[in-house]
């Protein structure tokens, strides 16, 4: 064998030998922790049980909507909130708001000031999503916000049938439980910091709606202490949507007048009733 052709089998050698490792690199597997994942189970329960009373974000937001055809950068995005029900959820450009909607988890109200429309009706994921299309409850929006995860649509048995194990592909503990639908709710968890970093809700095998959470940073007040993500990703397969927000500032446990949530049709606008 000549000294060209050695070099040539050599290079191929390590080309193959490099591609072998990056394989392996890209398989590796996180281990369990050595911990009895009971324990870790219960730890988390007892501290999801707490929640902030009240709470205001103030973030950046940008979203794709295709099946709307909607697409939003940059804007200013403020969500009030109390009791998980209550909330205002302003939309504002260039300091100006661009959308107003506010709930009390039964009935809504929204003022598109750019359609000088004012739409009232039943408080929908859907009808709620009309300002920000991530198709959740007020008190399920709430809960992911602060670093929690929906319950409104669970199966009434999901908590007694649910499972909870550790996922070395995520790196997190995974608990899965069961919807109303069908379907099923993945809720994964950092460890040792309890942090909800990611959720899926499955048909079977195919992923319909994906939650990311990342930038985990603590609020505190005089009595509790809270970790909320500042970075949140909504992506929904269906709809077509991608619901990016960054969170510039959070005030938990803040008294708010009965004003903020309340929303009256200003003179001249269109109003709107949607019969549900």
């Amino acid at each position: 064998m000549n000294t060209v052709n050695r070099i040539a089998l050599r290079t191929i050698a390590i080309l193959f030998l490099a591609l072998g490792c990056i394989g392996c690199a890209g398989s590796r597997l996180t281990p369990e922790p050595a911990v009895n994942a009971a324990d870790v189970l219960q730890s988390l329960d007892s501290r999801e049980q707490t929640q902030p009373a009240s709470m205001r974000i103030s973030s950046r937001v940008d979203y794709v909507d295709e099946v709307n055809n909607k697409r939003v950068v940059g804007q200013d995005l403020v969500i009030s909130s109390d009791n998980a029900q209550h909330m205002r959820i302003t939309i504002s450009a260039f300091d100006k708001a661009v959308a107003t909607l506010v709930t009390d988890g039964t009935a809504f109200a929204l003022m598109d000031v750019s359609q000088n429309a004012y739409v009232t009706g039943m408080a929908t994921p859907e009808n709620i999503s009309k300002i920000l299309p991530v198709f959740l409850s007020a008190a399920d929006l709430y809960r992911v916000i602060h670093g929690q995860y929906p319950t409104d649509d669970l199966a009434d048995n999901a908590l007694e049938t649910q499972t909870f194990a550790w996922d070395p592909a995520e790196n997190g503990y995974c608990r899965t439980l069961a919807m109303r639908n069908g379907h099923t709710q993945h809720v994964y968890y950092s460890y040792p910091a309890g942090d909800v970093f990611k959720i899926v809700v499955r048909d079977g095998d195919k992923a319909l709606y994906t939650y990311e959470a990342s930038d985990f940073k603590d609020t505190k007040t005089d009595q509790s202490s809270y970790r909320f993500p500042r970075k949140i990703l909504f992506s929904l397969a269906k709809q077509k949507t991608d619901v990016r927000l960054r969170i510039d500032k959070v005030d938990v446990d803040v008294e708010f007048s009965d004003a903020v949530f309340m929303l009256l049709p200003p003179e001249g606008a269109q109003i709107f009733i949607l019969d549900e």
